[in-house]
This record gives C-alpha cells, sequence and structure tokens, in this order.
C-alpha cells in the first residue's frame, strides 16, 4: 500500500538536561541585534513590527545566509510586517529533535514545521493540549484570505480529537497516472491515449512484442515495475478499489477486503504472466525508477506525472530522438486517469502548528497566522521560490524565467519556501513561471486528475488511531508481501485470504473496531 497517514515513531526517552544541551546545535537566522529581547507577540521599537519565533527545516546549512540573503529577508519582514526568528534544524535529525523540543517548555518555538505526515509523538502532545486549536481562526476570511481556502478533506488529516491543531504545506493532489513514450505508441499504430485497463494492456502487450524501437530485436517490454509497490496502488484504483481505505455498507474497511482488489491484483498478475513487465521486477532497486524509460527499455509508466516530466526532459537533455521522426526529440504522454479514476495524494507533506507554550496569547497566534498567510500572497511565492528579480530570475513578457547559474544552496532565498503552507496555490498566479512544453503537459494532467482522484476517506481517523500506531506498519507489510507473492505466482488465492486473515489476526480486526468508531464520531453515523 501507499505509505500510511503516519508510521509508528521512536519512543522519545532522552533527559530533559539533553534537550537543553541540545538545543546549541540548532542554527538561527533573525534581523535581531545582540542584545535585544523580544517578548511574546511585541513590535519592534519604531517599527510596528510583530515578532514571532519558528522551528524550520534545514537541508542545506546555507539557509538564507547567502549573498542578497539580507535583501529577501527584509523583503519578506517588511511586507508580512513581521520579525521572525527562526530555529534551523537539520533534516537528518530533525524527528529526533522535534521530540526534544515538544519535552521542552522553555524554549518552545511559537511555531514548530512538521515533516510529513502527523507522527505518534505530535499527535500525542495534540492531545495533552500542547498546541492551539485553528479551527475558529482559520475561517476567518478578511483576516486569513488565503489561509481560509484550506481545503477541508486535507484538514481532516491535521485534526485531532475534533481540533484542526495544524496548517498543511499543500502538495498537488493529482500527481498520480499513467504516461508512456508517445513515438512508441506511434510504431506500434496507437494514435489515441488509453482509457480502459484493455487499452492499457493493449498497448503494453505492443511495447513488448511489436518491436516499438525499430531495432529487429525482442528488447523491450511494457510498463516498468521496481520492487516501489506505487504503481500497483495506482492500478487498484482503475478497478475501484478505493485509496487504502474504503466506505462499504456505510463501513470503512482496508482496500484489501473488496472483491475489486483481487480483481486488480489478477490483471498486474496477467501482465507479469504475459511477460509485459520484468520477471525479476520485485528486486529491482526502487532508485533505478524510471531507468528503463530512459534506456529505451519499457514505454508505459504508472507513477506521479512530475516523474514522467523528468524522463521526458531527460529525452530532451540526452537529445533522445523519436523512433517515428528522427528530426524531433521523444516526448511522454501523459494520461492520468484510467477507466476514470487513479489515486488523490493525501493533499499535503509537512505542516506548521502554532505551539501554546510559545505562543501564550490569541494574538500571538493571530501574528503567527497573520505570517503564515500573508506568506502565501503572490509576491512572496515568488520571493520564496524564485528569488529576486535581477539575480536569481527575470521577467520576460511579463513571466518569470528562472536563471540556472547557481546551485539551490546557494542562492540567496533558499530555505524560504519552508515557511509556507502553499495555501490556496502551490505557485504565484501572477506572474506566473515560463513553462517548457512537459511542464505544460504535466500541469494538464494534474488538472485532469484532481478531478476524479480518489482520497483515502481514513486519513485523518488514522492519524487519531492508537492501535495504527502500535501495529499498522507490521501488518501493512503482510498484505503488501502477499500482492508481491500472488503476482509473481508464489501462492495462489487462498495465499490472499490467508494473509487477510493474518492481517485481522495481528491486530487489523482492533484497527477496522477502532477507526469505524471515529469515523462514526465524526460523521453520526
Amino acid at each position: 500500500m501507499m505509505k500510511q497517514v503516519w508510521k509508528k515513531a521512536m519512543a522519545v526517552t532522552l533527559a530533559g538536561t539533553m534537550a537543553l544541551s541540545m538545543a546549541g546545535c540548532s542554527s538561527k537566522t533573525t534581523s535581531q541585534t545582540a542584545g535585544e529581547s523580544k517578548e511574546s507577540g511585541t513590535a519592534e521599537a519604531g517599527e510596528g513590527k510583530a515578532s514571532i519565533s519558528m522551528m524550520v527545516t534545514q537541508f542545506y546549512g546555507t539557509e538564507l545566509k547567502n549573498d542578497h540573503s539580507d535583501e529577501v529577508i527584509k523583503k519578506f519582514e517588511d511586507y508580512t510586517n513581521t520579525n521572525v526568528d527562526f530555529r534551523w534544524e537539520a533534516n537528518d535529525t530533525y524527528n529526533e529533535k522535534l521530540g526534544l523540543v515538544l519535552m521542552d517548555k522553555d524554549n518552545m518555538p511559537m511555531i514548530i514545521t512538521g515533516k510529513g505526515d502527523l507522527s505518534a509523538n505530535v499527535v500525542d502532545a495534540a492531545k495533552k493540549g500542547a498546541f492551539w486549536d485553528l479551527s475558529e481562526f482559520i475561517k476567518d476570511s478578511a483576516s486569513y484570505p488565503n489561509l481560509s481556502k484550506a481545503d477541508p478533506q486535507v484538514l481532516k488529516s491535521m485534526t485531532v480529537d475534533g481540533k484542526v491543531i495544524g496548517l498543511y504545506r499543500a502538495r498537488e493532489i493529482g500527481r498520480f497516472g499513467f504516461s508512456y513514450r508517445t513515438d512508441w505508441a506511434e510504431a506500434v499504430g496507437i494514435t489515441q491515449a488509453p482509457k480502459t485497463v484493455e487499452d492499457v494492456y493493449n498497448m503494453l502487450y505492443k511495447f513488448t512484442y511489436e518491436d516499438p524501437d525499430g531495432n529487429g530485436k525482442d528488447d523491450t517490454y511494457g510498463l516498468e515495475m521496481t520492487k516501489y509497490v506505487g504503481p500497483i496502488d495506482i492500478i487498484q484504483s482503475w478497478f475501484g478499489t478505493g485509496n487504502e481505505w474504503v466506505v462499504q455498507d456505510g463501513k470503512l474497511i482496508p482496500v484489501h477486503q473488496t472483491k475489486e482488489y483481487k480483481e486488480a491484483l489478477t490483471w498486474v498478475k496477467k501482465i507479469y504472466d504475459d511477460g509485459l513487465i520484468r520477471k525479476d521486477w520485485a528486486t529491482v532497486d526502487s532508485g533505478t525508477f524510471g531507468d528503463a524509460l530512459k534506456k529505451g527499455e519499457a514505454g508505459a509508466f504508472v507513477d506521479v506525472m512530475d516523474s514522467a516530466k523528468r524522463i521526458w526532459n531527460y529525452y530532451i537533455q540526452s537529445d533522445i530522438k523519436s523512433v517515428t521522426d528522427p528530426s524531433k526529440t521523444a516526448t511522454m504522454t501523459m494520461v492520468g486517469p484510467i477507466n476514470g479514476k487513479t489515486l488523490a495524494t493525501s493533499g499535503f507533506n509537512g505542516y506548521y502548528l502554532i505551539t501554546k507554550a510559545g505562543a501564550k496569547t490569541e494574538e500571538d497566534v493571530k501574528n503567527c497566522l497573520h505570517f503564515l498567510d500573508k506568506m502565501c500572497d503572490n509576491e512572496m511565492l515568488v520571493l520564496a521560490d524564485y528569488g529576486l528579480e535581477g539575480i536569481t530570475y527575470d521577467l520576460k513578457d511579463g513571466k518569470v524565467v528562472v536563471r540556472n547559474d547557481l546551485e539551490v544552496q546557494q542562492t540567496p532565498h533558499t530555505g524560504l519556501n519552508q515557511t509556507i503552507c502553499y495555501i490556496p496555490n502551490l505557485a504565484s498566479t501572477e506572474p506566473v513561471l515560463e513553462k517548457t512544453e512537459p511542464t505544460i503537459a504535466q500541469d494538464k494532467a494534474y488538472a485532469e486528475n484532481k478531478k476524479v482522484a480518489v482520497f483515502n476517506p481514513a486519513l485523518g481517523y488514522l492519524a487519531n488511531s492508537g492501535v495504527n500506531a502500535e501495529v499498522g506498519t507490521d501488518i501493512e507489510q503482510i498484505i503488501d508481501d502477499a500482492r508481491t507473492q500472488y503476482i509473481c505466482g508464489q501462492i495462489d488465492e487462498a495465499g490472499l485470504d490467508a494473509a487477510a486473515k493474518q492481517w485481522l489476526d495481528r491486530g487489523g480486526d482492533r484497527l477496522i473496531e477502532e477507526i469505524n468508531q471515529l469515523y462514526q464520531q465524526d460523521t453520526g453515523k
């Protein structure tokens, strides 16, 4: 299955003294001069600016410390009317440091950035009242014109005990889908993009057995697969399984308990048996995913549209010629949904929590929300994503053209994007980025996918589930292993059923019961 809402977090048992000793390992960026102090929510003398503190992920060690970074800091602090005291924490130890920070109330920043999904220690802290409930605040569209447009479906993943404890960092909902090499389709006589699973099978068969690259050798296959099982989740959605969990007869059940699940796996097993994917796919390093299309070994791809775009960009950069017209570069066609269905992502990756120990008053909360809201304006999206005009980008015919003469870690705005929710827009709408043909195709696929993308209806409930924290990761592996074994012919349908029973016996029955209790409390059903 796709990664669950959150995995079991490592218990943090270090003493509070260690939390204090490690605090010095973090890096701070602030416009404050030495000797100044910032009382909670007070304005800087003569500036009328609010002051907030924020714990943020550090990827490079150069965040807002490069040439011209002082200009970037001045721009966003003036625009938001906020002085920000950043506490940068290294990415590779961030989750460990987060656990320590949650134990150290005397040194709590007002805003804490969370990575990925809600972790167990964050949920536990939320249940103990560590974070402000933002439910009512973000309904105020006059004060927060951007944050008030947060997607209610995604906000469910930020909800603990009925309270919205955080603001998500938005990500594209319609990323998942089907794509293929356009010239290969032309070479085997396919002129229309597949719409059904039958169409997909036909394409994969022709890519495998009808010499799509025209070299006269039997050296191609239809669909690229590795031991990364995300593509199988997407294929399952084509058959109507839903997304990890599904509502059936008024009850939430895991998708492996549906008849559509077996239909989907039987289809994948057929393309395996018919040689349309590599026989050793289950052992192929997932880090090589995409290489088979780049090397001309496979012609179809099931994953995120941005990966398909990267394959297309590779064709351009490597000057890979079309097999049907050598005067042109090979391209990818991004279809998106099959049978009118595809998976939705969770809609976010990371989040911001406003702590009660750091933001002690409602005024503090409003200052934090004001900053997060203003950072979602077009002006700040351009600053955070593209930097400074004339230094890291230029405007051409009203569009942003990014310069590529600096590495990411060298740019003056590096790290600023870690302060943005990207609500309601994932990028500036004025000015817009000048887009390449692959990016235009990707964005079109995103838009089409979003119309039909299926969310996981249990997403928010899993974040509140003690049973999921206890056994979720382990029992998920039971289903994933059995699925692979079934496709490869190592077990039959009875073996699938045995794995499903083992899932129940190892805690799945308790998980279903708890998830449905939460579901009923939420919906009144």
